[in-house]
């Protein structure tokens, strides 16, 4: 059991990583501080509102007047949006980089990292309501309204108590020769943190280039494969499972080919139906379940997805550097989330975090805002 003092230590210590690191670019003459922008900042990620409303229900609860009815935007919520607008996406990623930085050396000073972890890749989408044309939106399967959005590459450790978020590469297209970028981004970055063991990345990744990125970068990988008529031509009537060499080939140009290892095993709810994959690794027939069931732990990147939302503001702008901002914010705050769910890790061996995304921000929120 992890004690209350303990949980608001470890939280608060994981905050301080983050919050006091951030700069707006606000001027000593300014109407508002830094740290009024930190304030609504926190509110806007931990209650996931609109800038209006956080900077309204913050100035409330400071006792200033605040005109609730009108429909003008909020001076204080106006002004974060100017200075955030204002900050190039270079000084973002660096600032965010920093807070990485830190948090790995709190990692590594408590020696709390795994020798070798299992990373997955995948792509977030922020659904978008405004023009195709915006700035960084890229057009994208129909889902909630809308077929655009902002998207962000991440890769994520997979290990259920190290679930960190390591790198995010935006995207500005959905093509093969970005996600191969993104790829190569990616595992560049991560292997300046982590031993990498094996690389999962799910069906959107299954593309002959990004598959030789993987061989070119040396690194093991397991892709969810998209069949062909080729692949299923090798599953006998009746076999659970099969395992085989296979060439990736693209015959349009630019073309391309890689020799991998291509396996099948059964569905785990339609029993019609098997899921495929490739990969690097030396798989066959007796091994290919076990193969399978290491892959499923990728899945791990969609409970962090939804979490990473618990930290997520809202927002309509359009503008591509509030948009980053806001996302590397959530990131941050979910890393450091985890972060303080290892620091109690010793009172606790539950597979359940100790310290739940609502307790934290109910934490943190005691010092900031």
């Amino acid at each position: 059991m992890v004690e209350t003092a303990e949980a608001k230590q470890a939280s608060r210590a994981a905050s301080t990583l983050l919050l006091p690191a951030l700069e707006f670019g606000v001027k000593p003459c300014g109407n508002y501080t830094r740290e009024d922008f930190l304030e609504i900042l926190s509110r806007i990620a931990f209650e996931q509102e609109f800038p209006n409303t956080g900077g309204k229900t913050l100035q409330l609860g400071r006792g200033e007047h605040v005109d609730v009815t009108s429909t003008a935007r909020n001076p204080l919520a106006k002004s974060l949006l100017y200075h955030l607008r204002n900050l190039s996406t270079d000084a973002i990623d660096g600032q965010f980089d920093g807070v990485r930085e830190r948090l790995f050396e709190v990692l590594r000073s408590q020696r709390r990292l795994p020798a070798f972890v299992d990373v997955a890749i995948d792509l977030h989408e922020w659904r978008f309501y405004g023009s195709a044309d915006t700035d960084h939106v890229i057009t994208t399967y129909p889902d909630l309204g809308t077929n655009r959005a902002f998207c962000f590459a991440t890769l994520c450790i997979v290990a259920p108590h190290t679930r960190f978020t390591l790198d995010v590469l935006p995207m500005d297209a959905n093509g093969f020769r970005a996600k191969r970028e993104a790829v190569r981004s990616l595992l560049e970055t991560a292997r300046e943190y982590v031993s990498i063991r094996h690389v999962y990345l799910d069906r959107g990744f299954y593309q002959v280039h990004v598959v030789a990125e993987l061989e070119r970068l040396g690194v093991e990988y397991i892709v969810r494969a998209r069949p062909s008529s080729g692949m299923k031509d090798r599953l006998s009537a009746g076999a659970e499972t099969v395992a085989d060499e296979y060439t990736m080939q693209r015959k349009r140009p630019p073309t391309a080919s890689v020799d991998v290892t291509v396996f099948a095993v059964p569905h785990r709810s339609n029993e019609d139906e098997h899921v495929w994959f490739v990969t690097s690794l030396d798989v066959d027939s007796s091994t290919a379940k076990a193969y399978a069931t290491a892959f499923r732990r990728r899945w791990g990147i969609e409970t962090s997805y939804r979490q990473i939302g618990d930290f997520l503001p809202r927002t309509s702008s359009p503008t591509f550097s509030v948009r980053l901002f806001y996302f590397l914010f959530a990131v941050a705050l979910y890393n450091l989330w985890v972060l303080a769910n290892v620091l109690v890790a010793n009172e606790t061996r539950s597979e359940k975090p100790p310290i739940s995304t609502r307790i934290f921000r109910r934490l943190v929120l005691t010092d900031y805002g």
